[in-house]
């Protein structure tokens, strides 16, 4: 089973409470040397394999024309049971 880098973490706990977070703030978790979006976007994407077997995600959500970050939990479809 593959498990989250130091970064990763700190994101996950970012995001932990299920609320929508401001791209800054997801932005904090990275270190000096790696701090641009493109960096974000990756790691993102690597949790995202993760989570997705667990039954979870990170969705990105636009609100007042801010890009959100959101720790979610997928619900079964009620018509395929999957």
């Amino acid at each position: 089973m593959r498990e989250f880098t130091p970064t990763q973490t700190k994101i996950l706990r970012v995001l932990s409470d299920g609320l929508p977070h401001k791209l800054p703030e997801v932005m904090a978790c990275l270190d000096e040397l790696t701090k641009r979006p493109n960096s974000l976007h990756r790691h993102l994407s690597s949790m995202r394999k993760i989570l997705r077997p667990r039954g979870e995600d990170i969705i990105c959500q636009f609100v007042s024309r801010q890009r959100q970050y959101r720790h979610v939990r997928l619900l079964h479809s009620a018509y395929t049971g999957t």
